[in-house]
């Protein structure tokens, strides 16, 4: 049975836990704010620049490769994840999809992490990486989507990967988060590939539509890339902050029980001295 020092001692060390948690919480309520606000602005202009590759990927003729694509022998797979933890689930089930969508995979893989959670899952599990981005998961800027963008066209223009896919947590609210599977190339989406649009027919492009195409895709992959970065730190913030309201809140629930139970034992003690004292004089009285 613990001691009342032990008690005090566990309390004590309870209680600093709790500060560290709702200072976190804090931090992150505050970069949750910032970041909840970049992701409604971004998302309407992400939508239009994806909408607007669809319809001219539909005037491009199907023989292009970054609209029909190639033979599938490779497929690459980009997960974003956080650099840090402390976030619940966050990290954890953009990996599991990861696994489950390459488990869902025939042809050969390839891997490129954004995050350092990604990073030491796949080297722990001997996963090769084709390219590693860290550092920047909690306020991205532009100029790194760029620079994921450039790699992830390179791989596809080089022919080192016939598929680009991006597995990402969308961002719903501070409690929930999404992870979505993205193909980025080619350009047009699973659900288009044998359908034609009538309405594509009237349109006319100046350059022509492949040339329109192949200037736009780096300029898409990197939008595409920005956002989910956009989405994956307003995620992480959220459920950040979500997991350190709980952990706050469950060291002070425990910091209470353990009053509770330190005040009781230090009860029973007051109690037992005062026993052994009237036994004390009750014996001298008789004696």
């Amino acid at each position: 049975m613990a001691t009342l020092r032990d008690l005090k001692r566990q309390i004590t060390s309870i209680k600093n836990i709790a500060k560290v948690t709702e200072a976190l919480q804090t931090v992150s309520a505050v970069k949750f704010r910032k970041a909840e606000a970049r992701v409604k602005k971004a998302r309407p202009y992400a939508e239009n620049v994806e909408q607007m590759m669809r319809d001219v990927a539909r005037g491009a003729s199907a023989n292009t490769p970054l609209l029909a694509g190639r033979e599938v022998r490779t497929v690459l797979v980009a997960s974003i994840t956080a650099d840090r933890g402390l976030a619940g689930g966050f990290n954890a089930q953009v990996l599991r999809r990861t696994m489950q969508f390459r488990g869902e995979q025939s042809a050969d893989l390839a891997q490129v992490a954004s995050g350092r959670k990604a990073v030491a899952f796949f080297r722990f599990r001997r996963v090769g990486l084709e390219e590693v981005f860290t550092g920047f998961s909690d306020s991205p800027t532009y100029e790194k989507a760029r620079e994921i963008g450039g790699a992830l066209t390179r791989l596809f223009d080089d022919e080192e990967a016939d598929e680009v896919y991006l597995i990402y947590n969308r961002f719903e609210s501070a409690l929930t988060q999404k992870p979505v599977v993205k193909r980025l190339l080619p350009v047009a989406s699973e659900e288009d590939e044998g359908e034609e649009d009538a309405s594509a027919s009237y349109m006319e492009y100046v350059p022509d539509p492949e040339t329109v195409l192949r200037r736009l895709v780096p300029r898409y992959v990197e939008t595409m890339v920005w956002q989910a970065l956009l989405e994956s730190a307003a995620g992480e913030h959220g459920a950040r902050m979500t997991a350190m309201k709980n952990a706050t809140d469950n060291a002070n629930d425990l910091a209470k029980n353990l009053t509770l139970q330190m005040n009781k034992a230090r009860q029973a003690q007051i109690t037992q001295e005062i026993l052994e004292i009237v036994g004390g004089a009750e014996a001298l009285a008789a004696g």
